[in-house]
């Protein structure tokens, strides 16, 4: 990896901005360079939130990217909004539950229902977590060890054990219905 883009979009509330700092948190822990860039909507009420993670084997000297290399979208605003910036080749992670996919040429797009999830482990808040454990299954992203120890660092210690569940239950799903990619 010399350079990973990853955008993370939705709702207020779906913990984009969790999920932004323990993938950053993970990427230092593993000895690479993170950057996070946060944005919200203005709406006080149903609005969005976006965190940008950069991942880099050297020195970042900027921070700012259009074209991400991976994309998780969780609402169809975002998903509408973000699909043609995605780097074709780029790999979109999607809420089932809430996103109606489009057709889109050279773009790996692939769903998963998080937040039904969630809510059987008990608590909707680590659907992005399920999300996490999906996509670092799928894409190989970082050792496993490696994110679980940022989860821990990362999360309320009263919620880590709920976190780390929510992790192997994106990892599961990984493997059940999508496979994993080689690489």
């Amino acid at each position: 990896m010399a350079e990973l883009k990853i955008r993370l979009i939705g709702a207020g509330g779906h913990g984009i901005l969790t999920l932004g700092r323990v993938l950053g948190e993970t990427a230092v822990r593993y000895g690479k360079e993170a950057v996070m860039t946060i944005g919200y909507s203005p709406a006080q009420r149903g609005g969005w939130s976006r965190a940008d993670v950069l991942i880099s084997d050297s020195k970042i000297d900027y921070p700012i990217f259009t074209y991400p290399d991976i994309l998780v979208a969780t609402t169809q605003e975002t998903y509408d909004l973000e699909l043609p910036k995605l780097k074709r080749g780029g790999w979109l992670i999607y809420e089932t539950s809430i996103v109606e996919p489009k057709d889109a040429q050279d773009i790996n797009q692939v769903g998963i229902n998080a937040i039904e999830r969630a809510i059987k482990l008990g608590n909707r808040v680590v659907a992005n977590i399920i999300i996490l454990g999906f996509m670092n299954t799928l894409l190989k992203i970082f050792p496993e060890d490696v994110v679980k120890e940022a989860i821990a660092a990362r999360v309320k210690k009263k919620y880590v054990d709920l976190n780390l569940k929510a992790y192997e239950v994106g990892k599961e799903v990984a493997l059940e219905s999508v496979g994993v990619v080689e690489g």
